[in-house]
């Protein structure tokens, strides 16, 4: 049994790993208004690290990244996908694009396709026509009265929002809960607004659960309650905060007052139900950020609030000079900890140093906390005995309203006499001459940029030139500009060298039927421009134009004959779906690319 356990295994590993990986983005939808919360998702199938996202600087990131796993088994053949996705909106209107991401898979670097997202002005005057309460147009309460067999007051659905303080410190972490209550037949929620944050950084929940809800009796009343969201914040500055609404609508199932319309209505009593979308905003809710005590303070403090530990140790303990050494430290617990910033060393003078590699392993259920690793590169440049010590954590407390330290224990390090050939790459340092008021200064190597005293600027060859110089760039400024004259004076030639560029400038027209997958359109811009780069190049009227004198002309250019027979059909192609657009398949992009290479390959080939 365990034989067979083991070979199951074996063959599930196998599969996954022969698994071709692919990677792509979409989004909830590409046509917006501003402000419009909606969601983007990058999915990899297979495996994958070094995940880089798009620049999102054209939207408001309310909620994520999230990330979800899933694996499938069809036909004997096992796969796995993971889903990262964000909550965005536009912060104004126009057509963006979203760049693609990227991601190393077996090897390889996978990226997205770009995605266009058109954002329209926001229908404020359809908004302003909303009851606040209802989320319903004013002008239709009298008709819903008469529609529905009852009605849903501001006292049967409603959003709140919970911090779990409204009084903290600087950094300190706070949770902000949002819960609907329900009394009505609550069925989901969409069009979800969050607020901006401003004045916190933020880290929502990562919590791929669904939405539960639960009874909870408030001011005697039952409800069904469920909590939408979870966000961690950490105020950035002190004052008075203000975190403002969130909005969404929520859907809910209504009893309408219609007669049933057979007789299995009928028989199962009313007359039908519908899913209506009901418009709730939480009220604003202010929180007290006070500083941090300047009493105790120490003065290494970088910032660090919440309860954390720390531990700091070398790779080894005995090298030689000037090779390398790895200092590693470990902050680990709960609050800021993405806030922070890498500890300041305090290493011997003959010590190279290098700014961090660093490492983050963080969680946000419930609450952000994980650890953080900073991974020092030393190099040591002579032997002998050292001592790394002041290598001190300091945190604030908020619970216990202290500041903590965390000292490091003295770290020996034994540094031996390094290799011979290792001091020939050495660059010399000013260990051992320092500057004082009293003493010898450093001796300056190098070119020290000395002159003769008596050497002057007038009357030296460097003046004379600067005097000829606006002389001689007037004159080639005119011969350039009459050669230029010139060249443009004949009509014919200039058409001629210049066919090949116009032609795929209106080609570029093209590319906007292509998007919109209008072939009529598409089909005759690419024949205007093959007809029109065809009469510019050799100097022939449109009118004249023929199969036959194409081909003449082309093989008396010594172009090769396959390189005709495309071009003949290609305009083939154009003018039988200029007539008949939808009797032609393929791909439009193709064609697209394809008429750019055929004209490249016209021009290289005349040229030779």
């Amino acid at each position: 049994m365990i034989k067979k356990i083991i070979i199951f295994f074996l063959f599930i590993s196998y599969w996954a790993n022969a698994q071709t990986p692919s990677f792509v983005a979409q989004v909830s939808k590409n046509r917006v208004t501003v402000g419009e919360v909606f969601q983007i998702a990058f999915t990899l199938n297979g495996s994958g690290s070094n995940l880089a996202y798009p620049n999102l600087n054209d939207f408001d990131i309310y909620s994520g990244p999230n990330q979800s796993q899933s694996m499938s088994m069809v036909n004997g053949n096992i796969s796995q996908s993971t889903t990262i996705s964000l909550f965005i909106a536009a912060k104004k209107e126009g057509k963006f694009t979203i760049g693609p991401a990227s991601v190393l898979s077996s090897g390889q670097k996978l990226e997205t396709k770009p995605i266009i997202i058109e954002v329209s002005k926001a229908a404020t005057q359809q908004q302003s026509n909303q009851n606040p309460q209802s989320g319903q147009p004013q002008q239709n309460q009298k008709q819903e009265k008469n529609q529905y067999a009852s009605e849903i007051s501001g006292d049967d659905l409603f959003v709140r929002t919970y911090l779990s303080k409204t009084k903290c410190y600087l950094g300190e972490q706070i949770t902000l809960t949002q819960k609907v209550y329900s009394r009505v037949d609550l069925r989901g929620f969409q069009n979800v607004k969050f607020p901006p944050y401003n004045g916190f950084w933020s880290q929502q929940e990562n919590s791929n659960q669904q939405i539960n809800l639960r009874q909870e009796n408030v001011n005697g009343v039952t409800y069904y309650v469920a909590d939408y969201c979870t966000v961690y914040l950490f105020p950035q500055r002190t004052g008075a905060l203000t975190i403002e609404p969130v909005e969404l609508d929520c859907i809910v199932r209504r009893q309408t007052k219609r007669q049933p319309r057979n007789i299995f209505e009928q028989f199962f009593g009313a007359g039908g139900y519908e899913d209506v979308a009901i418009k709730v905003k939480s009220k604003p809710v202010k929180v007290d950020v006070q500083d941090l005590p300047t009493e105790n303070k120490p003065l290494e403090f970088s910032g660090a609030v919440g309860d954390f530990g720390y531990k700091a140790e070398l790779d080894k303990y005995q090298v030689k000079a000037n090779e390398a050494v790895n200092l590693k430290i470990t902050i680990s617990g709960k609050g800021n900890i993405k806030l922070l910033e890498p500890l300041k060393l305090n290493l011997p003078e003959s010590f190279e140093t290098y700014d961090p590699k660093i490492n983050e392993n963080v969680k946000t259920n419930g609450g952000v906390s994980g650890s953080i690793t900073y991974n020092y590169l030393i190099i040591p440049r002579e032997k002998g005995e050292y001592t790394l010590s002041n290598l001190n954590f300091n945190y604030f407390d908020a619970d216990k309203k202290r500041y903590v330290s965390l000292p490091s224990p003295d770290i020996k390090l034994t540094v031996l006499e390094g290799d011979p050939g290792s001091a020939q790459i050495i660059t010399p340092t000013k260990k051992g001459i320092k500057e004082s008021e009293n003493d010898i200064r450093y001796i300056k190597t190098g070119n020290l940029g000395l002159k003769k005293a008596d050497e002057e600027f007038f009357s030296s060859t460097m003046h004379y030139l600067l005097l000829i110089l606006p002389t001689l760039l007037f004159f080639g400024a005119l011969f350039f500009v009459r050669q230029r004259i010139k060249a443009n004076s004949d009509i014919i030639a200039v058409k001629e060298r210049k066919a090949a560029k116009l032609a795929k400038k209106q080609l570029n027209i093209t590319e906007k039927h292509m998007l919109s997958n209008n072939k009529d359109l598409f089909f005759s811009e690419v024949l205007n421009a093959l007809n029109k780069y065809i009469g510019d190049k050799f100097a022939l009227p449109i009118a004249d134009l023929s199969k036959e004198r194409i081909t003449e002309m082309l093989l008396s250019k010594h172009v090769k004959d396959e390189t005709a027979k495309q071009l003949i059909s290609t305009l083939n192609t154009c003018e039988y779906a200029k007539y008949a657009p939808s009797a032609v398949t393929g791909d439009l992009k193709q064609v697209y690319q394809d008429t750019i290479e055929l004209i490249s390959k016209i021009e290289e080939q005349i040229k030779k």
